[in-house]
């Protein structure tokens, strides 16, 4: 049986979404920073458990951005 996750993963995914956007077009370490945040609150959501293999691919996420974040 698959659950369905809840409106409040779905919009830090859907805002996820619209920085990775943003940041394509203007990137700069903030905007790294924030997608940092989101990713790390999509991490520790509760539904997270709900979405198979996402969790994997966040974690990767949060490595590759981190560095964006943090690189000089």
């Amino acid at each position: 049986m698959c659950l369905t996750v809840s409106k409040e993963f779905s919009y830090l995914e859907i805002w996820l979404t619209m920085l990775l956007s943003t940041y394509k077009n203007n990137p700069s370490r903030g905007l790294a920073k924030t997608v940092c945040f989101y990713i790390e609150r999509l991490l520790h959501h509760d539904d997270i458990h709900f979405y198979g293999d996402k969790r994997c691919e966040y974690l990767a996420m949060k490595r590759f951005w981190h560095w964006h974040a943090t690189k000089q």
